[in-house]
């Protein structure tokens, strides 16, 4: 007789769209932790107000375990959540791919990286790249778009809609937070 072996847990990295940000989608932490635990996920841990979940499942049906989080979360924010799953491995390897100095960030200046619902089309890539000057620097890597600029345009430079221009739904974390999140995955 065939035994199945146990399935391991998976990690991943939740990041939700629009959690705590200009007043909106207003959710402690804890209310966070204790949302994701009811679903059924362990191992959960939470960084900052900004909505980063790091959690382990038996799942492995990546779009059916994103429905099934918006939809726990929808019921407690009061409207839909978007949320970006990751895997460690998957962090990481954006993080590498960052082709903003990393070591100048601290020092000189700031880059993000913007998880993508989708790859943008060329055009709505070119149409961003068109907007690079003296305060953005822009680039892609798959579903990664990495943009930087200088400390000296900290609270005045110009806004730019990322998810309008490239028609594709995202969510920015900084270079420190994405580094923190792959050091309290790699702890799970």
């Amino acid at each position: 007789m065939n035994i199945p072996k146990k399935q391991r847990s998976r990690v991943y990295v939740a990041l939700i769209r629009a959690i705590n940000v200009g007043g909106t989608g207003i959710l402690r932490m804890s209310e966070l932790k204790d949302r994701f635990e009811s679903l059924g996920f362990k191992d959960v841990a939470t960084y900052i107000q900004s909505g980063n979940v790091v959690f382990s499942t038996d799942e492995t049906d990546r779009d059916r375990l994103s429905r099934s989080i918006e939809a726990g979360l929808s019921v407690i924010v009061g409207r839909p959540v978007k949320i970006f799953l990751w895997t460690p491995e998957e962090l990481k390897k954006a993080a590498s791919e960052n082709p903003f100095e990393p070591e100048r960030l601290d020092e000189e200046q700031r880059c993000h990286l913007m998880f993508l619902s989708g790859v943008p089309t060329v055009a709505r890539r070119r149409a961003l790249m068109g907007m690079q000057g003296e305060e953005y620097r822009f680039s892609f890597k798959g579903k990664v778009l990495y943009f930087a600029y200088s400390r000296k345009y900290d609270g005045i430079r110009r806004m730019i809609d990322f998810e309008k221009v490239l028609d594709v739904s995202g969510t920015a974390r900084s270079w420190k937070v994405v580094d923190k999140l792959i050091e309290i995955a790699g702890r799970t």
